[in-house]
């Protein structure tokens, strides 16, 4: 494989883990790795991870380092990096990110929001491809978004548009986001959420079916699926209720935008056979829309948890700059 040949790098930095890869001129997947973060660690710990991240993705793939795309959480400068992050990643907000990366590693680098790098990693290359008008909404520890409208991926100057979903307010004085607003989707309908729930049931002494392994210290959301697998009831309650939130939070995207495909991200989208079917049932029972009855296409994306980096690689390199 000759060093000539060039190829772009994207990661995905989350609170949990920095996920990457590398395509080359075609678009294909060269190269894959993840980093582990760690709560709490410090800027100087997160610039040599995504150094050790970049430099064995470059080592493996082969290739000569043409570009570099971030795929980061809160809004985004492309210029910078993530200028505000209530609460999540110790020392991410205002790190300049960009500017980093590209003086280390002298190649052009961009940044943006998660939820749009997975979106446009969607529109270029998985289940979003050619579809004009498309809502993309990211499942996780928040509850991330994007969106093209008339073949446009949206953005603006204040690097929000589109990708706030998740802080539209479903229910009004419920529980405090970490934005400081009350009843947002992120602080009722994320998977964060849902865990909290059953903790919470937990902690009051009901008695729900858990794996053997799981403990509510490290309860997460595939132990939670196991239990709606297994039929516990009060575990499907739990689990009902919260789909029940995370469809408001699609309704409203809906009206906001009226997209032609919804597309689903993220890792719990793997036990989308659990929870898809009467997702789409209960967004198509109450939306209005026209012409009357027509079924709003729900689906799961085709990049999985590897939309954001796909995403922030494909618009690196989509992107020449000097």
């Amino acid at each position: 494989m000759s060093r000539a040949r060039p190829i772009w790098v994207g990661f995905d930095l989350g609170g949990t883990r920095i996920k990457g890869g590398a395509i080359d001129a075609h678009g294909k997947v060269v190269a894959r790795d993840v980093e582990a973060t760690s709560p709490g660690q410090s800027t100087r710990d997160l610039e040599r991870q995504l150094d050790a991240l970049i430099g064995r993705l470059v080592e493996t793939s082969g290739g000569t380092l043409a570009g570099i795309g971030a795929s980061i959480t809160g809004p985004v400068d492309p210029e910078r990096g993530c200028l505000y992050l209530p609460g999540k990643i110790s020392g991410l907000a205002k790190h300049p990110t960009v500017p980093y990366l590209r003086k280390r590693w002298n190649v052009p680098v961009i940044a943006d929001n998660d939820g749009r790098m997975a979106t446009f990693g969607e529109w270029r290359a998985g289940a979003g491809k050619g579809v004009d008008n498309l809502l993309v909404l990211t499942m996780g520890t928040g509850i991330g978004s994007g969106v093209v409208l008339d073949g446009r991926l949206l953005t603006d100057r204040h690097f929000q548009r589109g990708t706030q979903c998740g802080h539209l307010v479903i229910q009004v004085n419920g529980a405090r986001c970490l934005t400081g607003a009350r009843g947002t989707g992120e602080s009722l309908a994320s998977v964060t959420a849902l865990v909290q729930d059953v903790r919470g049931a937990l902690a009051r002494g009901l008695p729900l079916w858990l794996p053997k392994d799981a403990t509510p210290a490290t309860l997460g959301f595939p132990d939670i699926v196991a239990a709606v697998r297994h039929r516990d009831p009060l575990m499907t309650e739990i689990f009902d209720a919260w789909l029940d939130r995370f469809a408001v939070v699609l309704l409203n995207a809906y009206y906001a935008y009226v997209p032609d495909l919804i597309l689903l991200a993220g890792g719990p989208t793997k036990a989308a056979p659990v929870f898809l079917r009467k997702l789409q049932q209960r967004v198509n029972t109450d939306a209005f829309r026209v012409p009357l009855g027509y079924k709003i296409p729900i689906r799961v994306a085709h990049l999985g948890e590897e939309a954001g980096w796909i995403g922030a690689a494909l618009m690196m390199q989509e992107n020449p700059r000097p």
